[in-house]
């Protein structure tokens, strides 16, 4: 998959998976399939952030696994994953 492919799934219209599970976690046990060591890289007031997507989709991410990401509530920021806390 490319930048721009996973950039018009993260951008594309959705309704929140509606699970009572923390998304954070669930979002970071998908980005931990692709990337084993991978986790929360920083934090904000407000928002913490993950791993960059070039780095993501050189792991080989598949287009339903970003679907499912997106759908939790992960976003693109800066060029990583990011989620509002």
């Amino acid at each position: 998959m490319t930048y721009e492919e996973f950039e018009e799934i993260m951008e594309s219209d959705f309704s929140y998976n509606k699970t009572n599970d923390c998304r954070i976690f669930l979002g970071l046990c998908i980005i931990r399939e692709f990337l084993p060591t991978a986790g929360i890289e920083a934090a904000s007031h407000d928002i913490v952030f993950s791993v960059g997507i070039d780095e993501l989709l050189k792991a080989g991410i598949t287009k339903e696994k970003a679907g499912d990401l997106h759908r939790f509530g992960w976003m693109i920021d800066e060029d990583s994953l990011a989620h509002f806390a």
